[in-house]
């Protein structure tokens, strides 16, 4: 037995662990409004509530959400080069700062449709219409669609316009990929919602960037 490799592979991934680990706190802390104003739907229960703190949510998401993911996609695309051993709070940062306008643009563009996208759903849901499985198809797409967006930012030097572009024909010319995301990605969802709730702290955002981010630059 290779004691001297086993030591080997038990150092990297307690260094990856840490990695992702730290990565999602940090994401977690410059996501902050949002993460408190989502769990607080959990606690509001009439519909006004529910309204306004959704609504919050989608103001904020462009100005907050959208700049600390963006930054957490750099990190991933990082870690999967050569530079996989950057000072990870340093570089965060930098990341954070460099792309901040071109990020919160994005979401100033992308964001109200997904409120539209969620509205339609949420409506044709509670009637009980067969559209609502349209809705949830498109929203998965969406989804898809807002990763790619946010690998095209920190992996390309591109115009806004191009990025949103380039985002919506991966999405839709790369179905195999348009699904890994979506399937793994899910996968992550759920195990962090209804198997292992401390996986949303322990690396759930770190681990969908990495996914996201994997699958995009095999897609491209």
């Amino acid at each position: 037995m290779n004691t001297g490799g086993l030591v080997q592979q038990l150092y990297t991934a307690t260094e990856w662990i840490t990695r992702i680990f730290t990565a999602n706190i940090v994401w977690l802390f410059f996501s902050l409004p949002i993460v408190y104003l989502s769990f607080n739907l959990f606690a509001v229960k009439d519909p006004a509530g529910l309204l306004v703190n959704g609504l919050t949510i989608a103001i904020f998401t462009p100005f907050i959400l959208f700049p600390a993911t963006t930054a957490l996609f750099g990190l991933s695309r990082k870690w999967m080069t050569a530079d996989s051993g950057v000072p990870l709070l340093r570089t965060y940062w930098k990341l954070y700062k460099e792309n901040y306008t071109r990020s919160m643009t994005g979401g100033l563009l992308i964001v109200p449709v997904w409120i539209i996208l969620v509205i339609d759903y949420i409506y044709f849901e509670k009637s009980g219409s067969p559209l609502y499985y349209l809705f949830l198809a498109i929203g998965i797409f969406m989804f898809v669609f807002t990763m790619h967006f946010f690998s095209n930012t920190v992996h390309f030097h591109l115009t806004l316009l191009q990025s949103l572009k380039n985002s919506m024909l991966l999405s839709i010319g790369k179905p195999v990929h348009t699904i890994g995301i979506a399937a793994g990605v899910g996968a992550l969802f759920y195990v962090s919602t209804s198997v292992f709730p401390l996986l949303i702290l322990l690396g759930f955002g770190s681990l969908t960037a990495w996914v996201a981010f994997y699958l995009f630059s095999r897609a491209v």
